[in-house]
């Protein structure tokens, strides 16, 4: 592929025959790989061929707005984007209104009959509920759903742990309803895949070993938002996750 296929990102300038770093690819892997580059010191060249950086975060104009046409939220599980926000003087905040809602189908054992709004449970992580027999969990997924979810607690902790992709290891601990009805609307909107693409221990690092440490995946959820100091459920950078694509570029 010859140069002219590439946009070049780049503040250093382009006549140099000499770069420390060749980054390739603008997503957001590339671009905090040049970021830390660059603090470091690095000459770096990044180099993207879609003309225009973020990838799975990038964001267009949509009419007369600046809008996310990728993830515009993410899962505070460690500090890694916290931490980076903190750096680049960025604010991290939570949605307006208070929690996000699924708008679900009705499910085979519901009196409910037409869609409808549900609130993400509370105590959950990427879907998974630390409680599956709370009744916001019951009101999503029925009483058949809710009370398969509950099985985790009582499955021996292998179960699931060798699962290499997220659909897999969700559906052999809690089912498929908590799967289709919990998980993989949040995952998928964050990830911009399918759960059955997207390695397990990429989404939820650690987690199989947790599963096994606690011996419920419920549990091992529970255990890990007992430790988060910071906020929980999907947060944002004030303005938009485009915010933080555009610091990471300047």
């Amino acid at each position: 592929m010859s140069a002219k296929d590439y946009t070049i990102s780049s503040t250093s300038e382009l006549s140099r025959d000499h770069w420390d770093t060749i980054v390739i690819g603008g997503g957001i892997a590339g671009l905090v790989s040049a970021w830390e580059s660059v603090k470091a010191g690095q000459a770096t060249l990044l180099v993207e061929s879609r003309g225009y950086v973020g990838g799975q975060v990038a964001s267009m104009m949509v009419g007369a707005a600046h809008v996310d046409i990728g993830a515009e939220s993410f899962a505070p599980r460690g500090t890694a984007v916290t931490s980076m926000a903190e750096e680049l003087g960025l604010k991290v905040t939570a949605p307006g209104g208070g929690r996000s809602h699924y708008f679900l189908p009705p499910v085979p054992d519901s009196v409910q009959t037409t869609w409808g709004l549900h609130r993400f449970p509370s105590g959950s992580m990427m879907g998974i509920p630390s409680d599956p027999a709370s009744a916001e969990v019951r009101a999503i997924l029925g009483a058949q759903g809710a009370m398969r979810a509950c099985e985790d607690l009582t499955l021996p902790p292998h179960v699931g742990a060798e699962c290499a992709d997220v659909a897999s290891f969700i559906e052999a601990r809690m089912g498929r309803a908590t799967l289709d009805r919990l998980v993989r609307p949040l995952v998928a909107g964050i990830h911009s895949q399918d759960p059955e693409k997207l390695d397990v221990d990429r989404v939820l690092p650690g987690m199989r070993a947790d599963l096994l440490h606690h011996k419920s995946l419920a549990k091992a959820v529970g255990a890990r938002l007992e430790k988060s100091s910071g906020p929980r459920g999907d947060v944002s950078i004030e303005g938009g996750m485009q915010v933080l694509i555009d610091a990471l570029t300047a």
